[in-house]
């Protein structure tokens, strides 16, 4: 279950439990999670740090993350980019929002701030031409910290055709692993990007639309978005 926070209406920032700062009690509403929190234009604090784990702050002249609220026709999802790179694109629902930031954390071991880049008007711009059909390839550059393992199954994602479906069992085998069927499913569960790593495009060995944290409703919109054939 996702960590509530609580969001302070006069600063519009949010914070976790037993931060410093100690807003004023009727300043104070509390939101189911810090994902919730950003959706709704709130900041991450900067002294109790609710993205990053308890206790684990960024260190001084830590580098910037900016994180940005892009509106799509399947709902608000939640965008992250260093300076030159995206490194998280979610549905905003999406329960594992909240974990993918504290992991982006310490990989990055970067502070987060709320704003707007060029690179974000780029990512913004795509998926508009995506969703209005104009956009079938993205050319955003991305940066996809993990294992070896994931980021070879990442980029077998990549390499999926627009319009085409793979099962799980066919991304093992085009990974050299054919008997990692379910560490492949676990890789994809783990994919920051959505969209743009295209995990909505694996199905079930019999074609069901399985596995998408992002809800299969989604999964089943893409796809046709995309021309794919849907069981």
């Amino acid at each position: 279950m996702a960590e509530s926070v609580i969001a302070v209406r006069t600063t519009r920032i949010f914070c976790r439990d037993g931060c410093p700062a100690r807003p004023n009690p009727e300043n104070k509403t509390r939101m189911a999670s810090a994902a919730e929190a950003l959706l709704a234009g709130y900041r991450p604090c900067k002294r109790c740090h609710p993205l990053h784990e308890p206790g684990k702050g960024p260190a001084p002249g830590a580098p910037i993350v900016t994180l940005a609220r892009i509106e799509t026709p399947l709902g608000p999802m939640i965008s992250a980019v260093t300076g030159d790179e995206l490194v998280l694109l979610e549905f905003g629902d999406r329960r594992m929002v909240p974990t993918q930031l504290k992991r982006l954390a310490s990989l990055l071991r970067c502070r987060f701030e709320m704003g707007d880049t060029p690179l974000l008007a780029k990512v913004r711009r795509q998926l508009d031409e995506y969703f209005a059909g104009k956009r079938r390839e993205f050319d955003v550059p991305v940066s996809t910290p993990g294992t070896a393992f994931q980021r070879a199954a990442w980029d077998a994602l990549r390499r999926i055709p627009v319009g085409s479906t793979r099962s799980y069992a066919e991304q093992a085998v085009a990974i050299g692993r054919p008997s990692a069927v379910r560490a492949v499913a676990r890789a994809n569960g783990d994919n920051r990007i959505a969209i743009l790593i295209p995990c909505h495009r694996v199905v079930g060995s019999d074609g069901d639309l399985t596995g998408y944290g992002g809800g299969i409703w989604r999964k089943k919109a893409l796809l046709e978005r995309e021309g794919a054939t849907v069981g």
